[in-house]
């Protein structure tokens, strides 16, 4: 007859072994990670790069649209150095549009750009005033007062 202890107790020869189920066990030299693994983050990646290929085509058809035209300070600056007048310049260069409220309107605030400077070849240019300095401050200030 057994007595409890005995019976808790396994001998070794009949205790059959189990296989073993950790993978960093089974791991050895040539082996790798599982494929399910790889599997799982593929499928990922593949709809990620699609949505950013989206996003690039309608970026893309969107900037074939709207082409931006470099300004010709050059032009610009020579016409205006000869004495030339605005409209003169503006239609020159291109940049007079005859169907608008304002036909020079753009054409006046890129002069007001390239009054404050522009870098071209590298060094800051200016295009001077017409006017002197105190008749361009005292317009300053009207213009201001009366914005505010």
């Amino acid at each position: 007859m057994r007595t409890p202890s005995e019976t808790t107790l396994l001998p070794t020869a009949d205790v059959k072994e189990e296989p073993e189920t950790n993978l960093a066990a089974k791991k050895g030299p040539g082996k790798e990670t599982p494929k399910t693994v790889t599997r799982k983050l593929a499928p990922k990646k593949a709809r990620k790069a699609v949505k950013k290929a989206a996003r690039k085509v309608m970026k893309h058809a969107a900037s074939k649209l709207t082409k931006r035209r470099e300004f010709p300070y050059q032009t610009v600056l020579k016409m205006w150095r000869a004495g030339k007048t605005l409209e003169t310049i503006a239609r020159a260069t291109g940049r007079y549009q005859p169907k608008a409220d304002d036909p020079l309107r753009s054409f006046r605030v890129s002069l007001t750009r390239f009054h404050k400077g522009v870098n071209l070849d590298g060094r800051l240019v200016k295009l001077p005033y017409r006017i002197s300095r105190k008749t361009l401050r005292l317009a300053t200030k009207a213009g201001k007062k009366a914005s505010a």
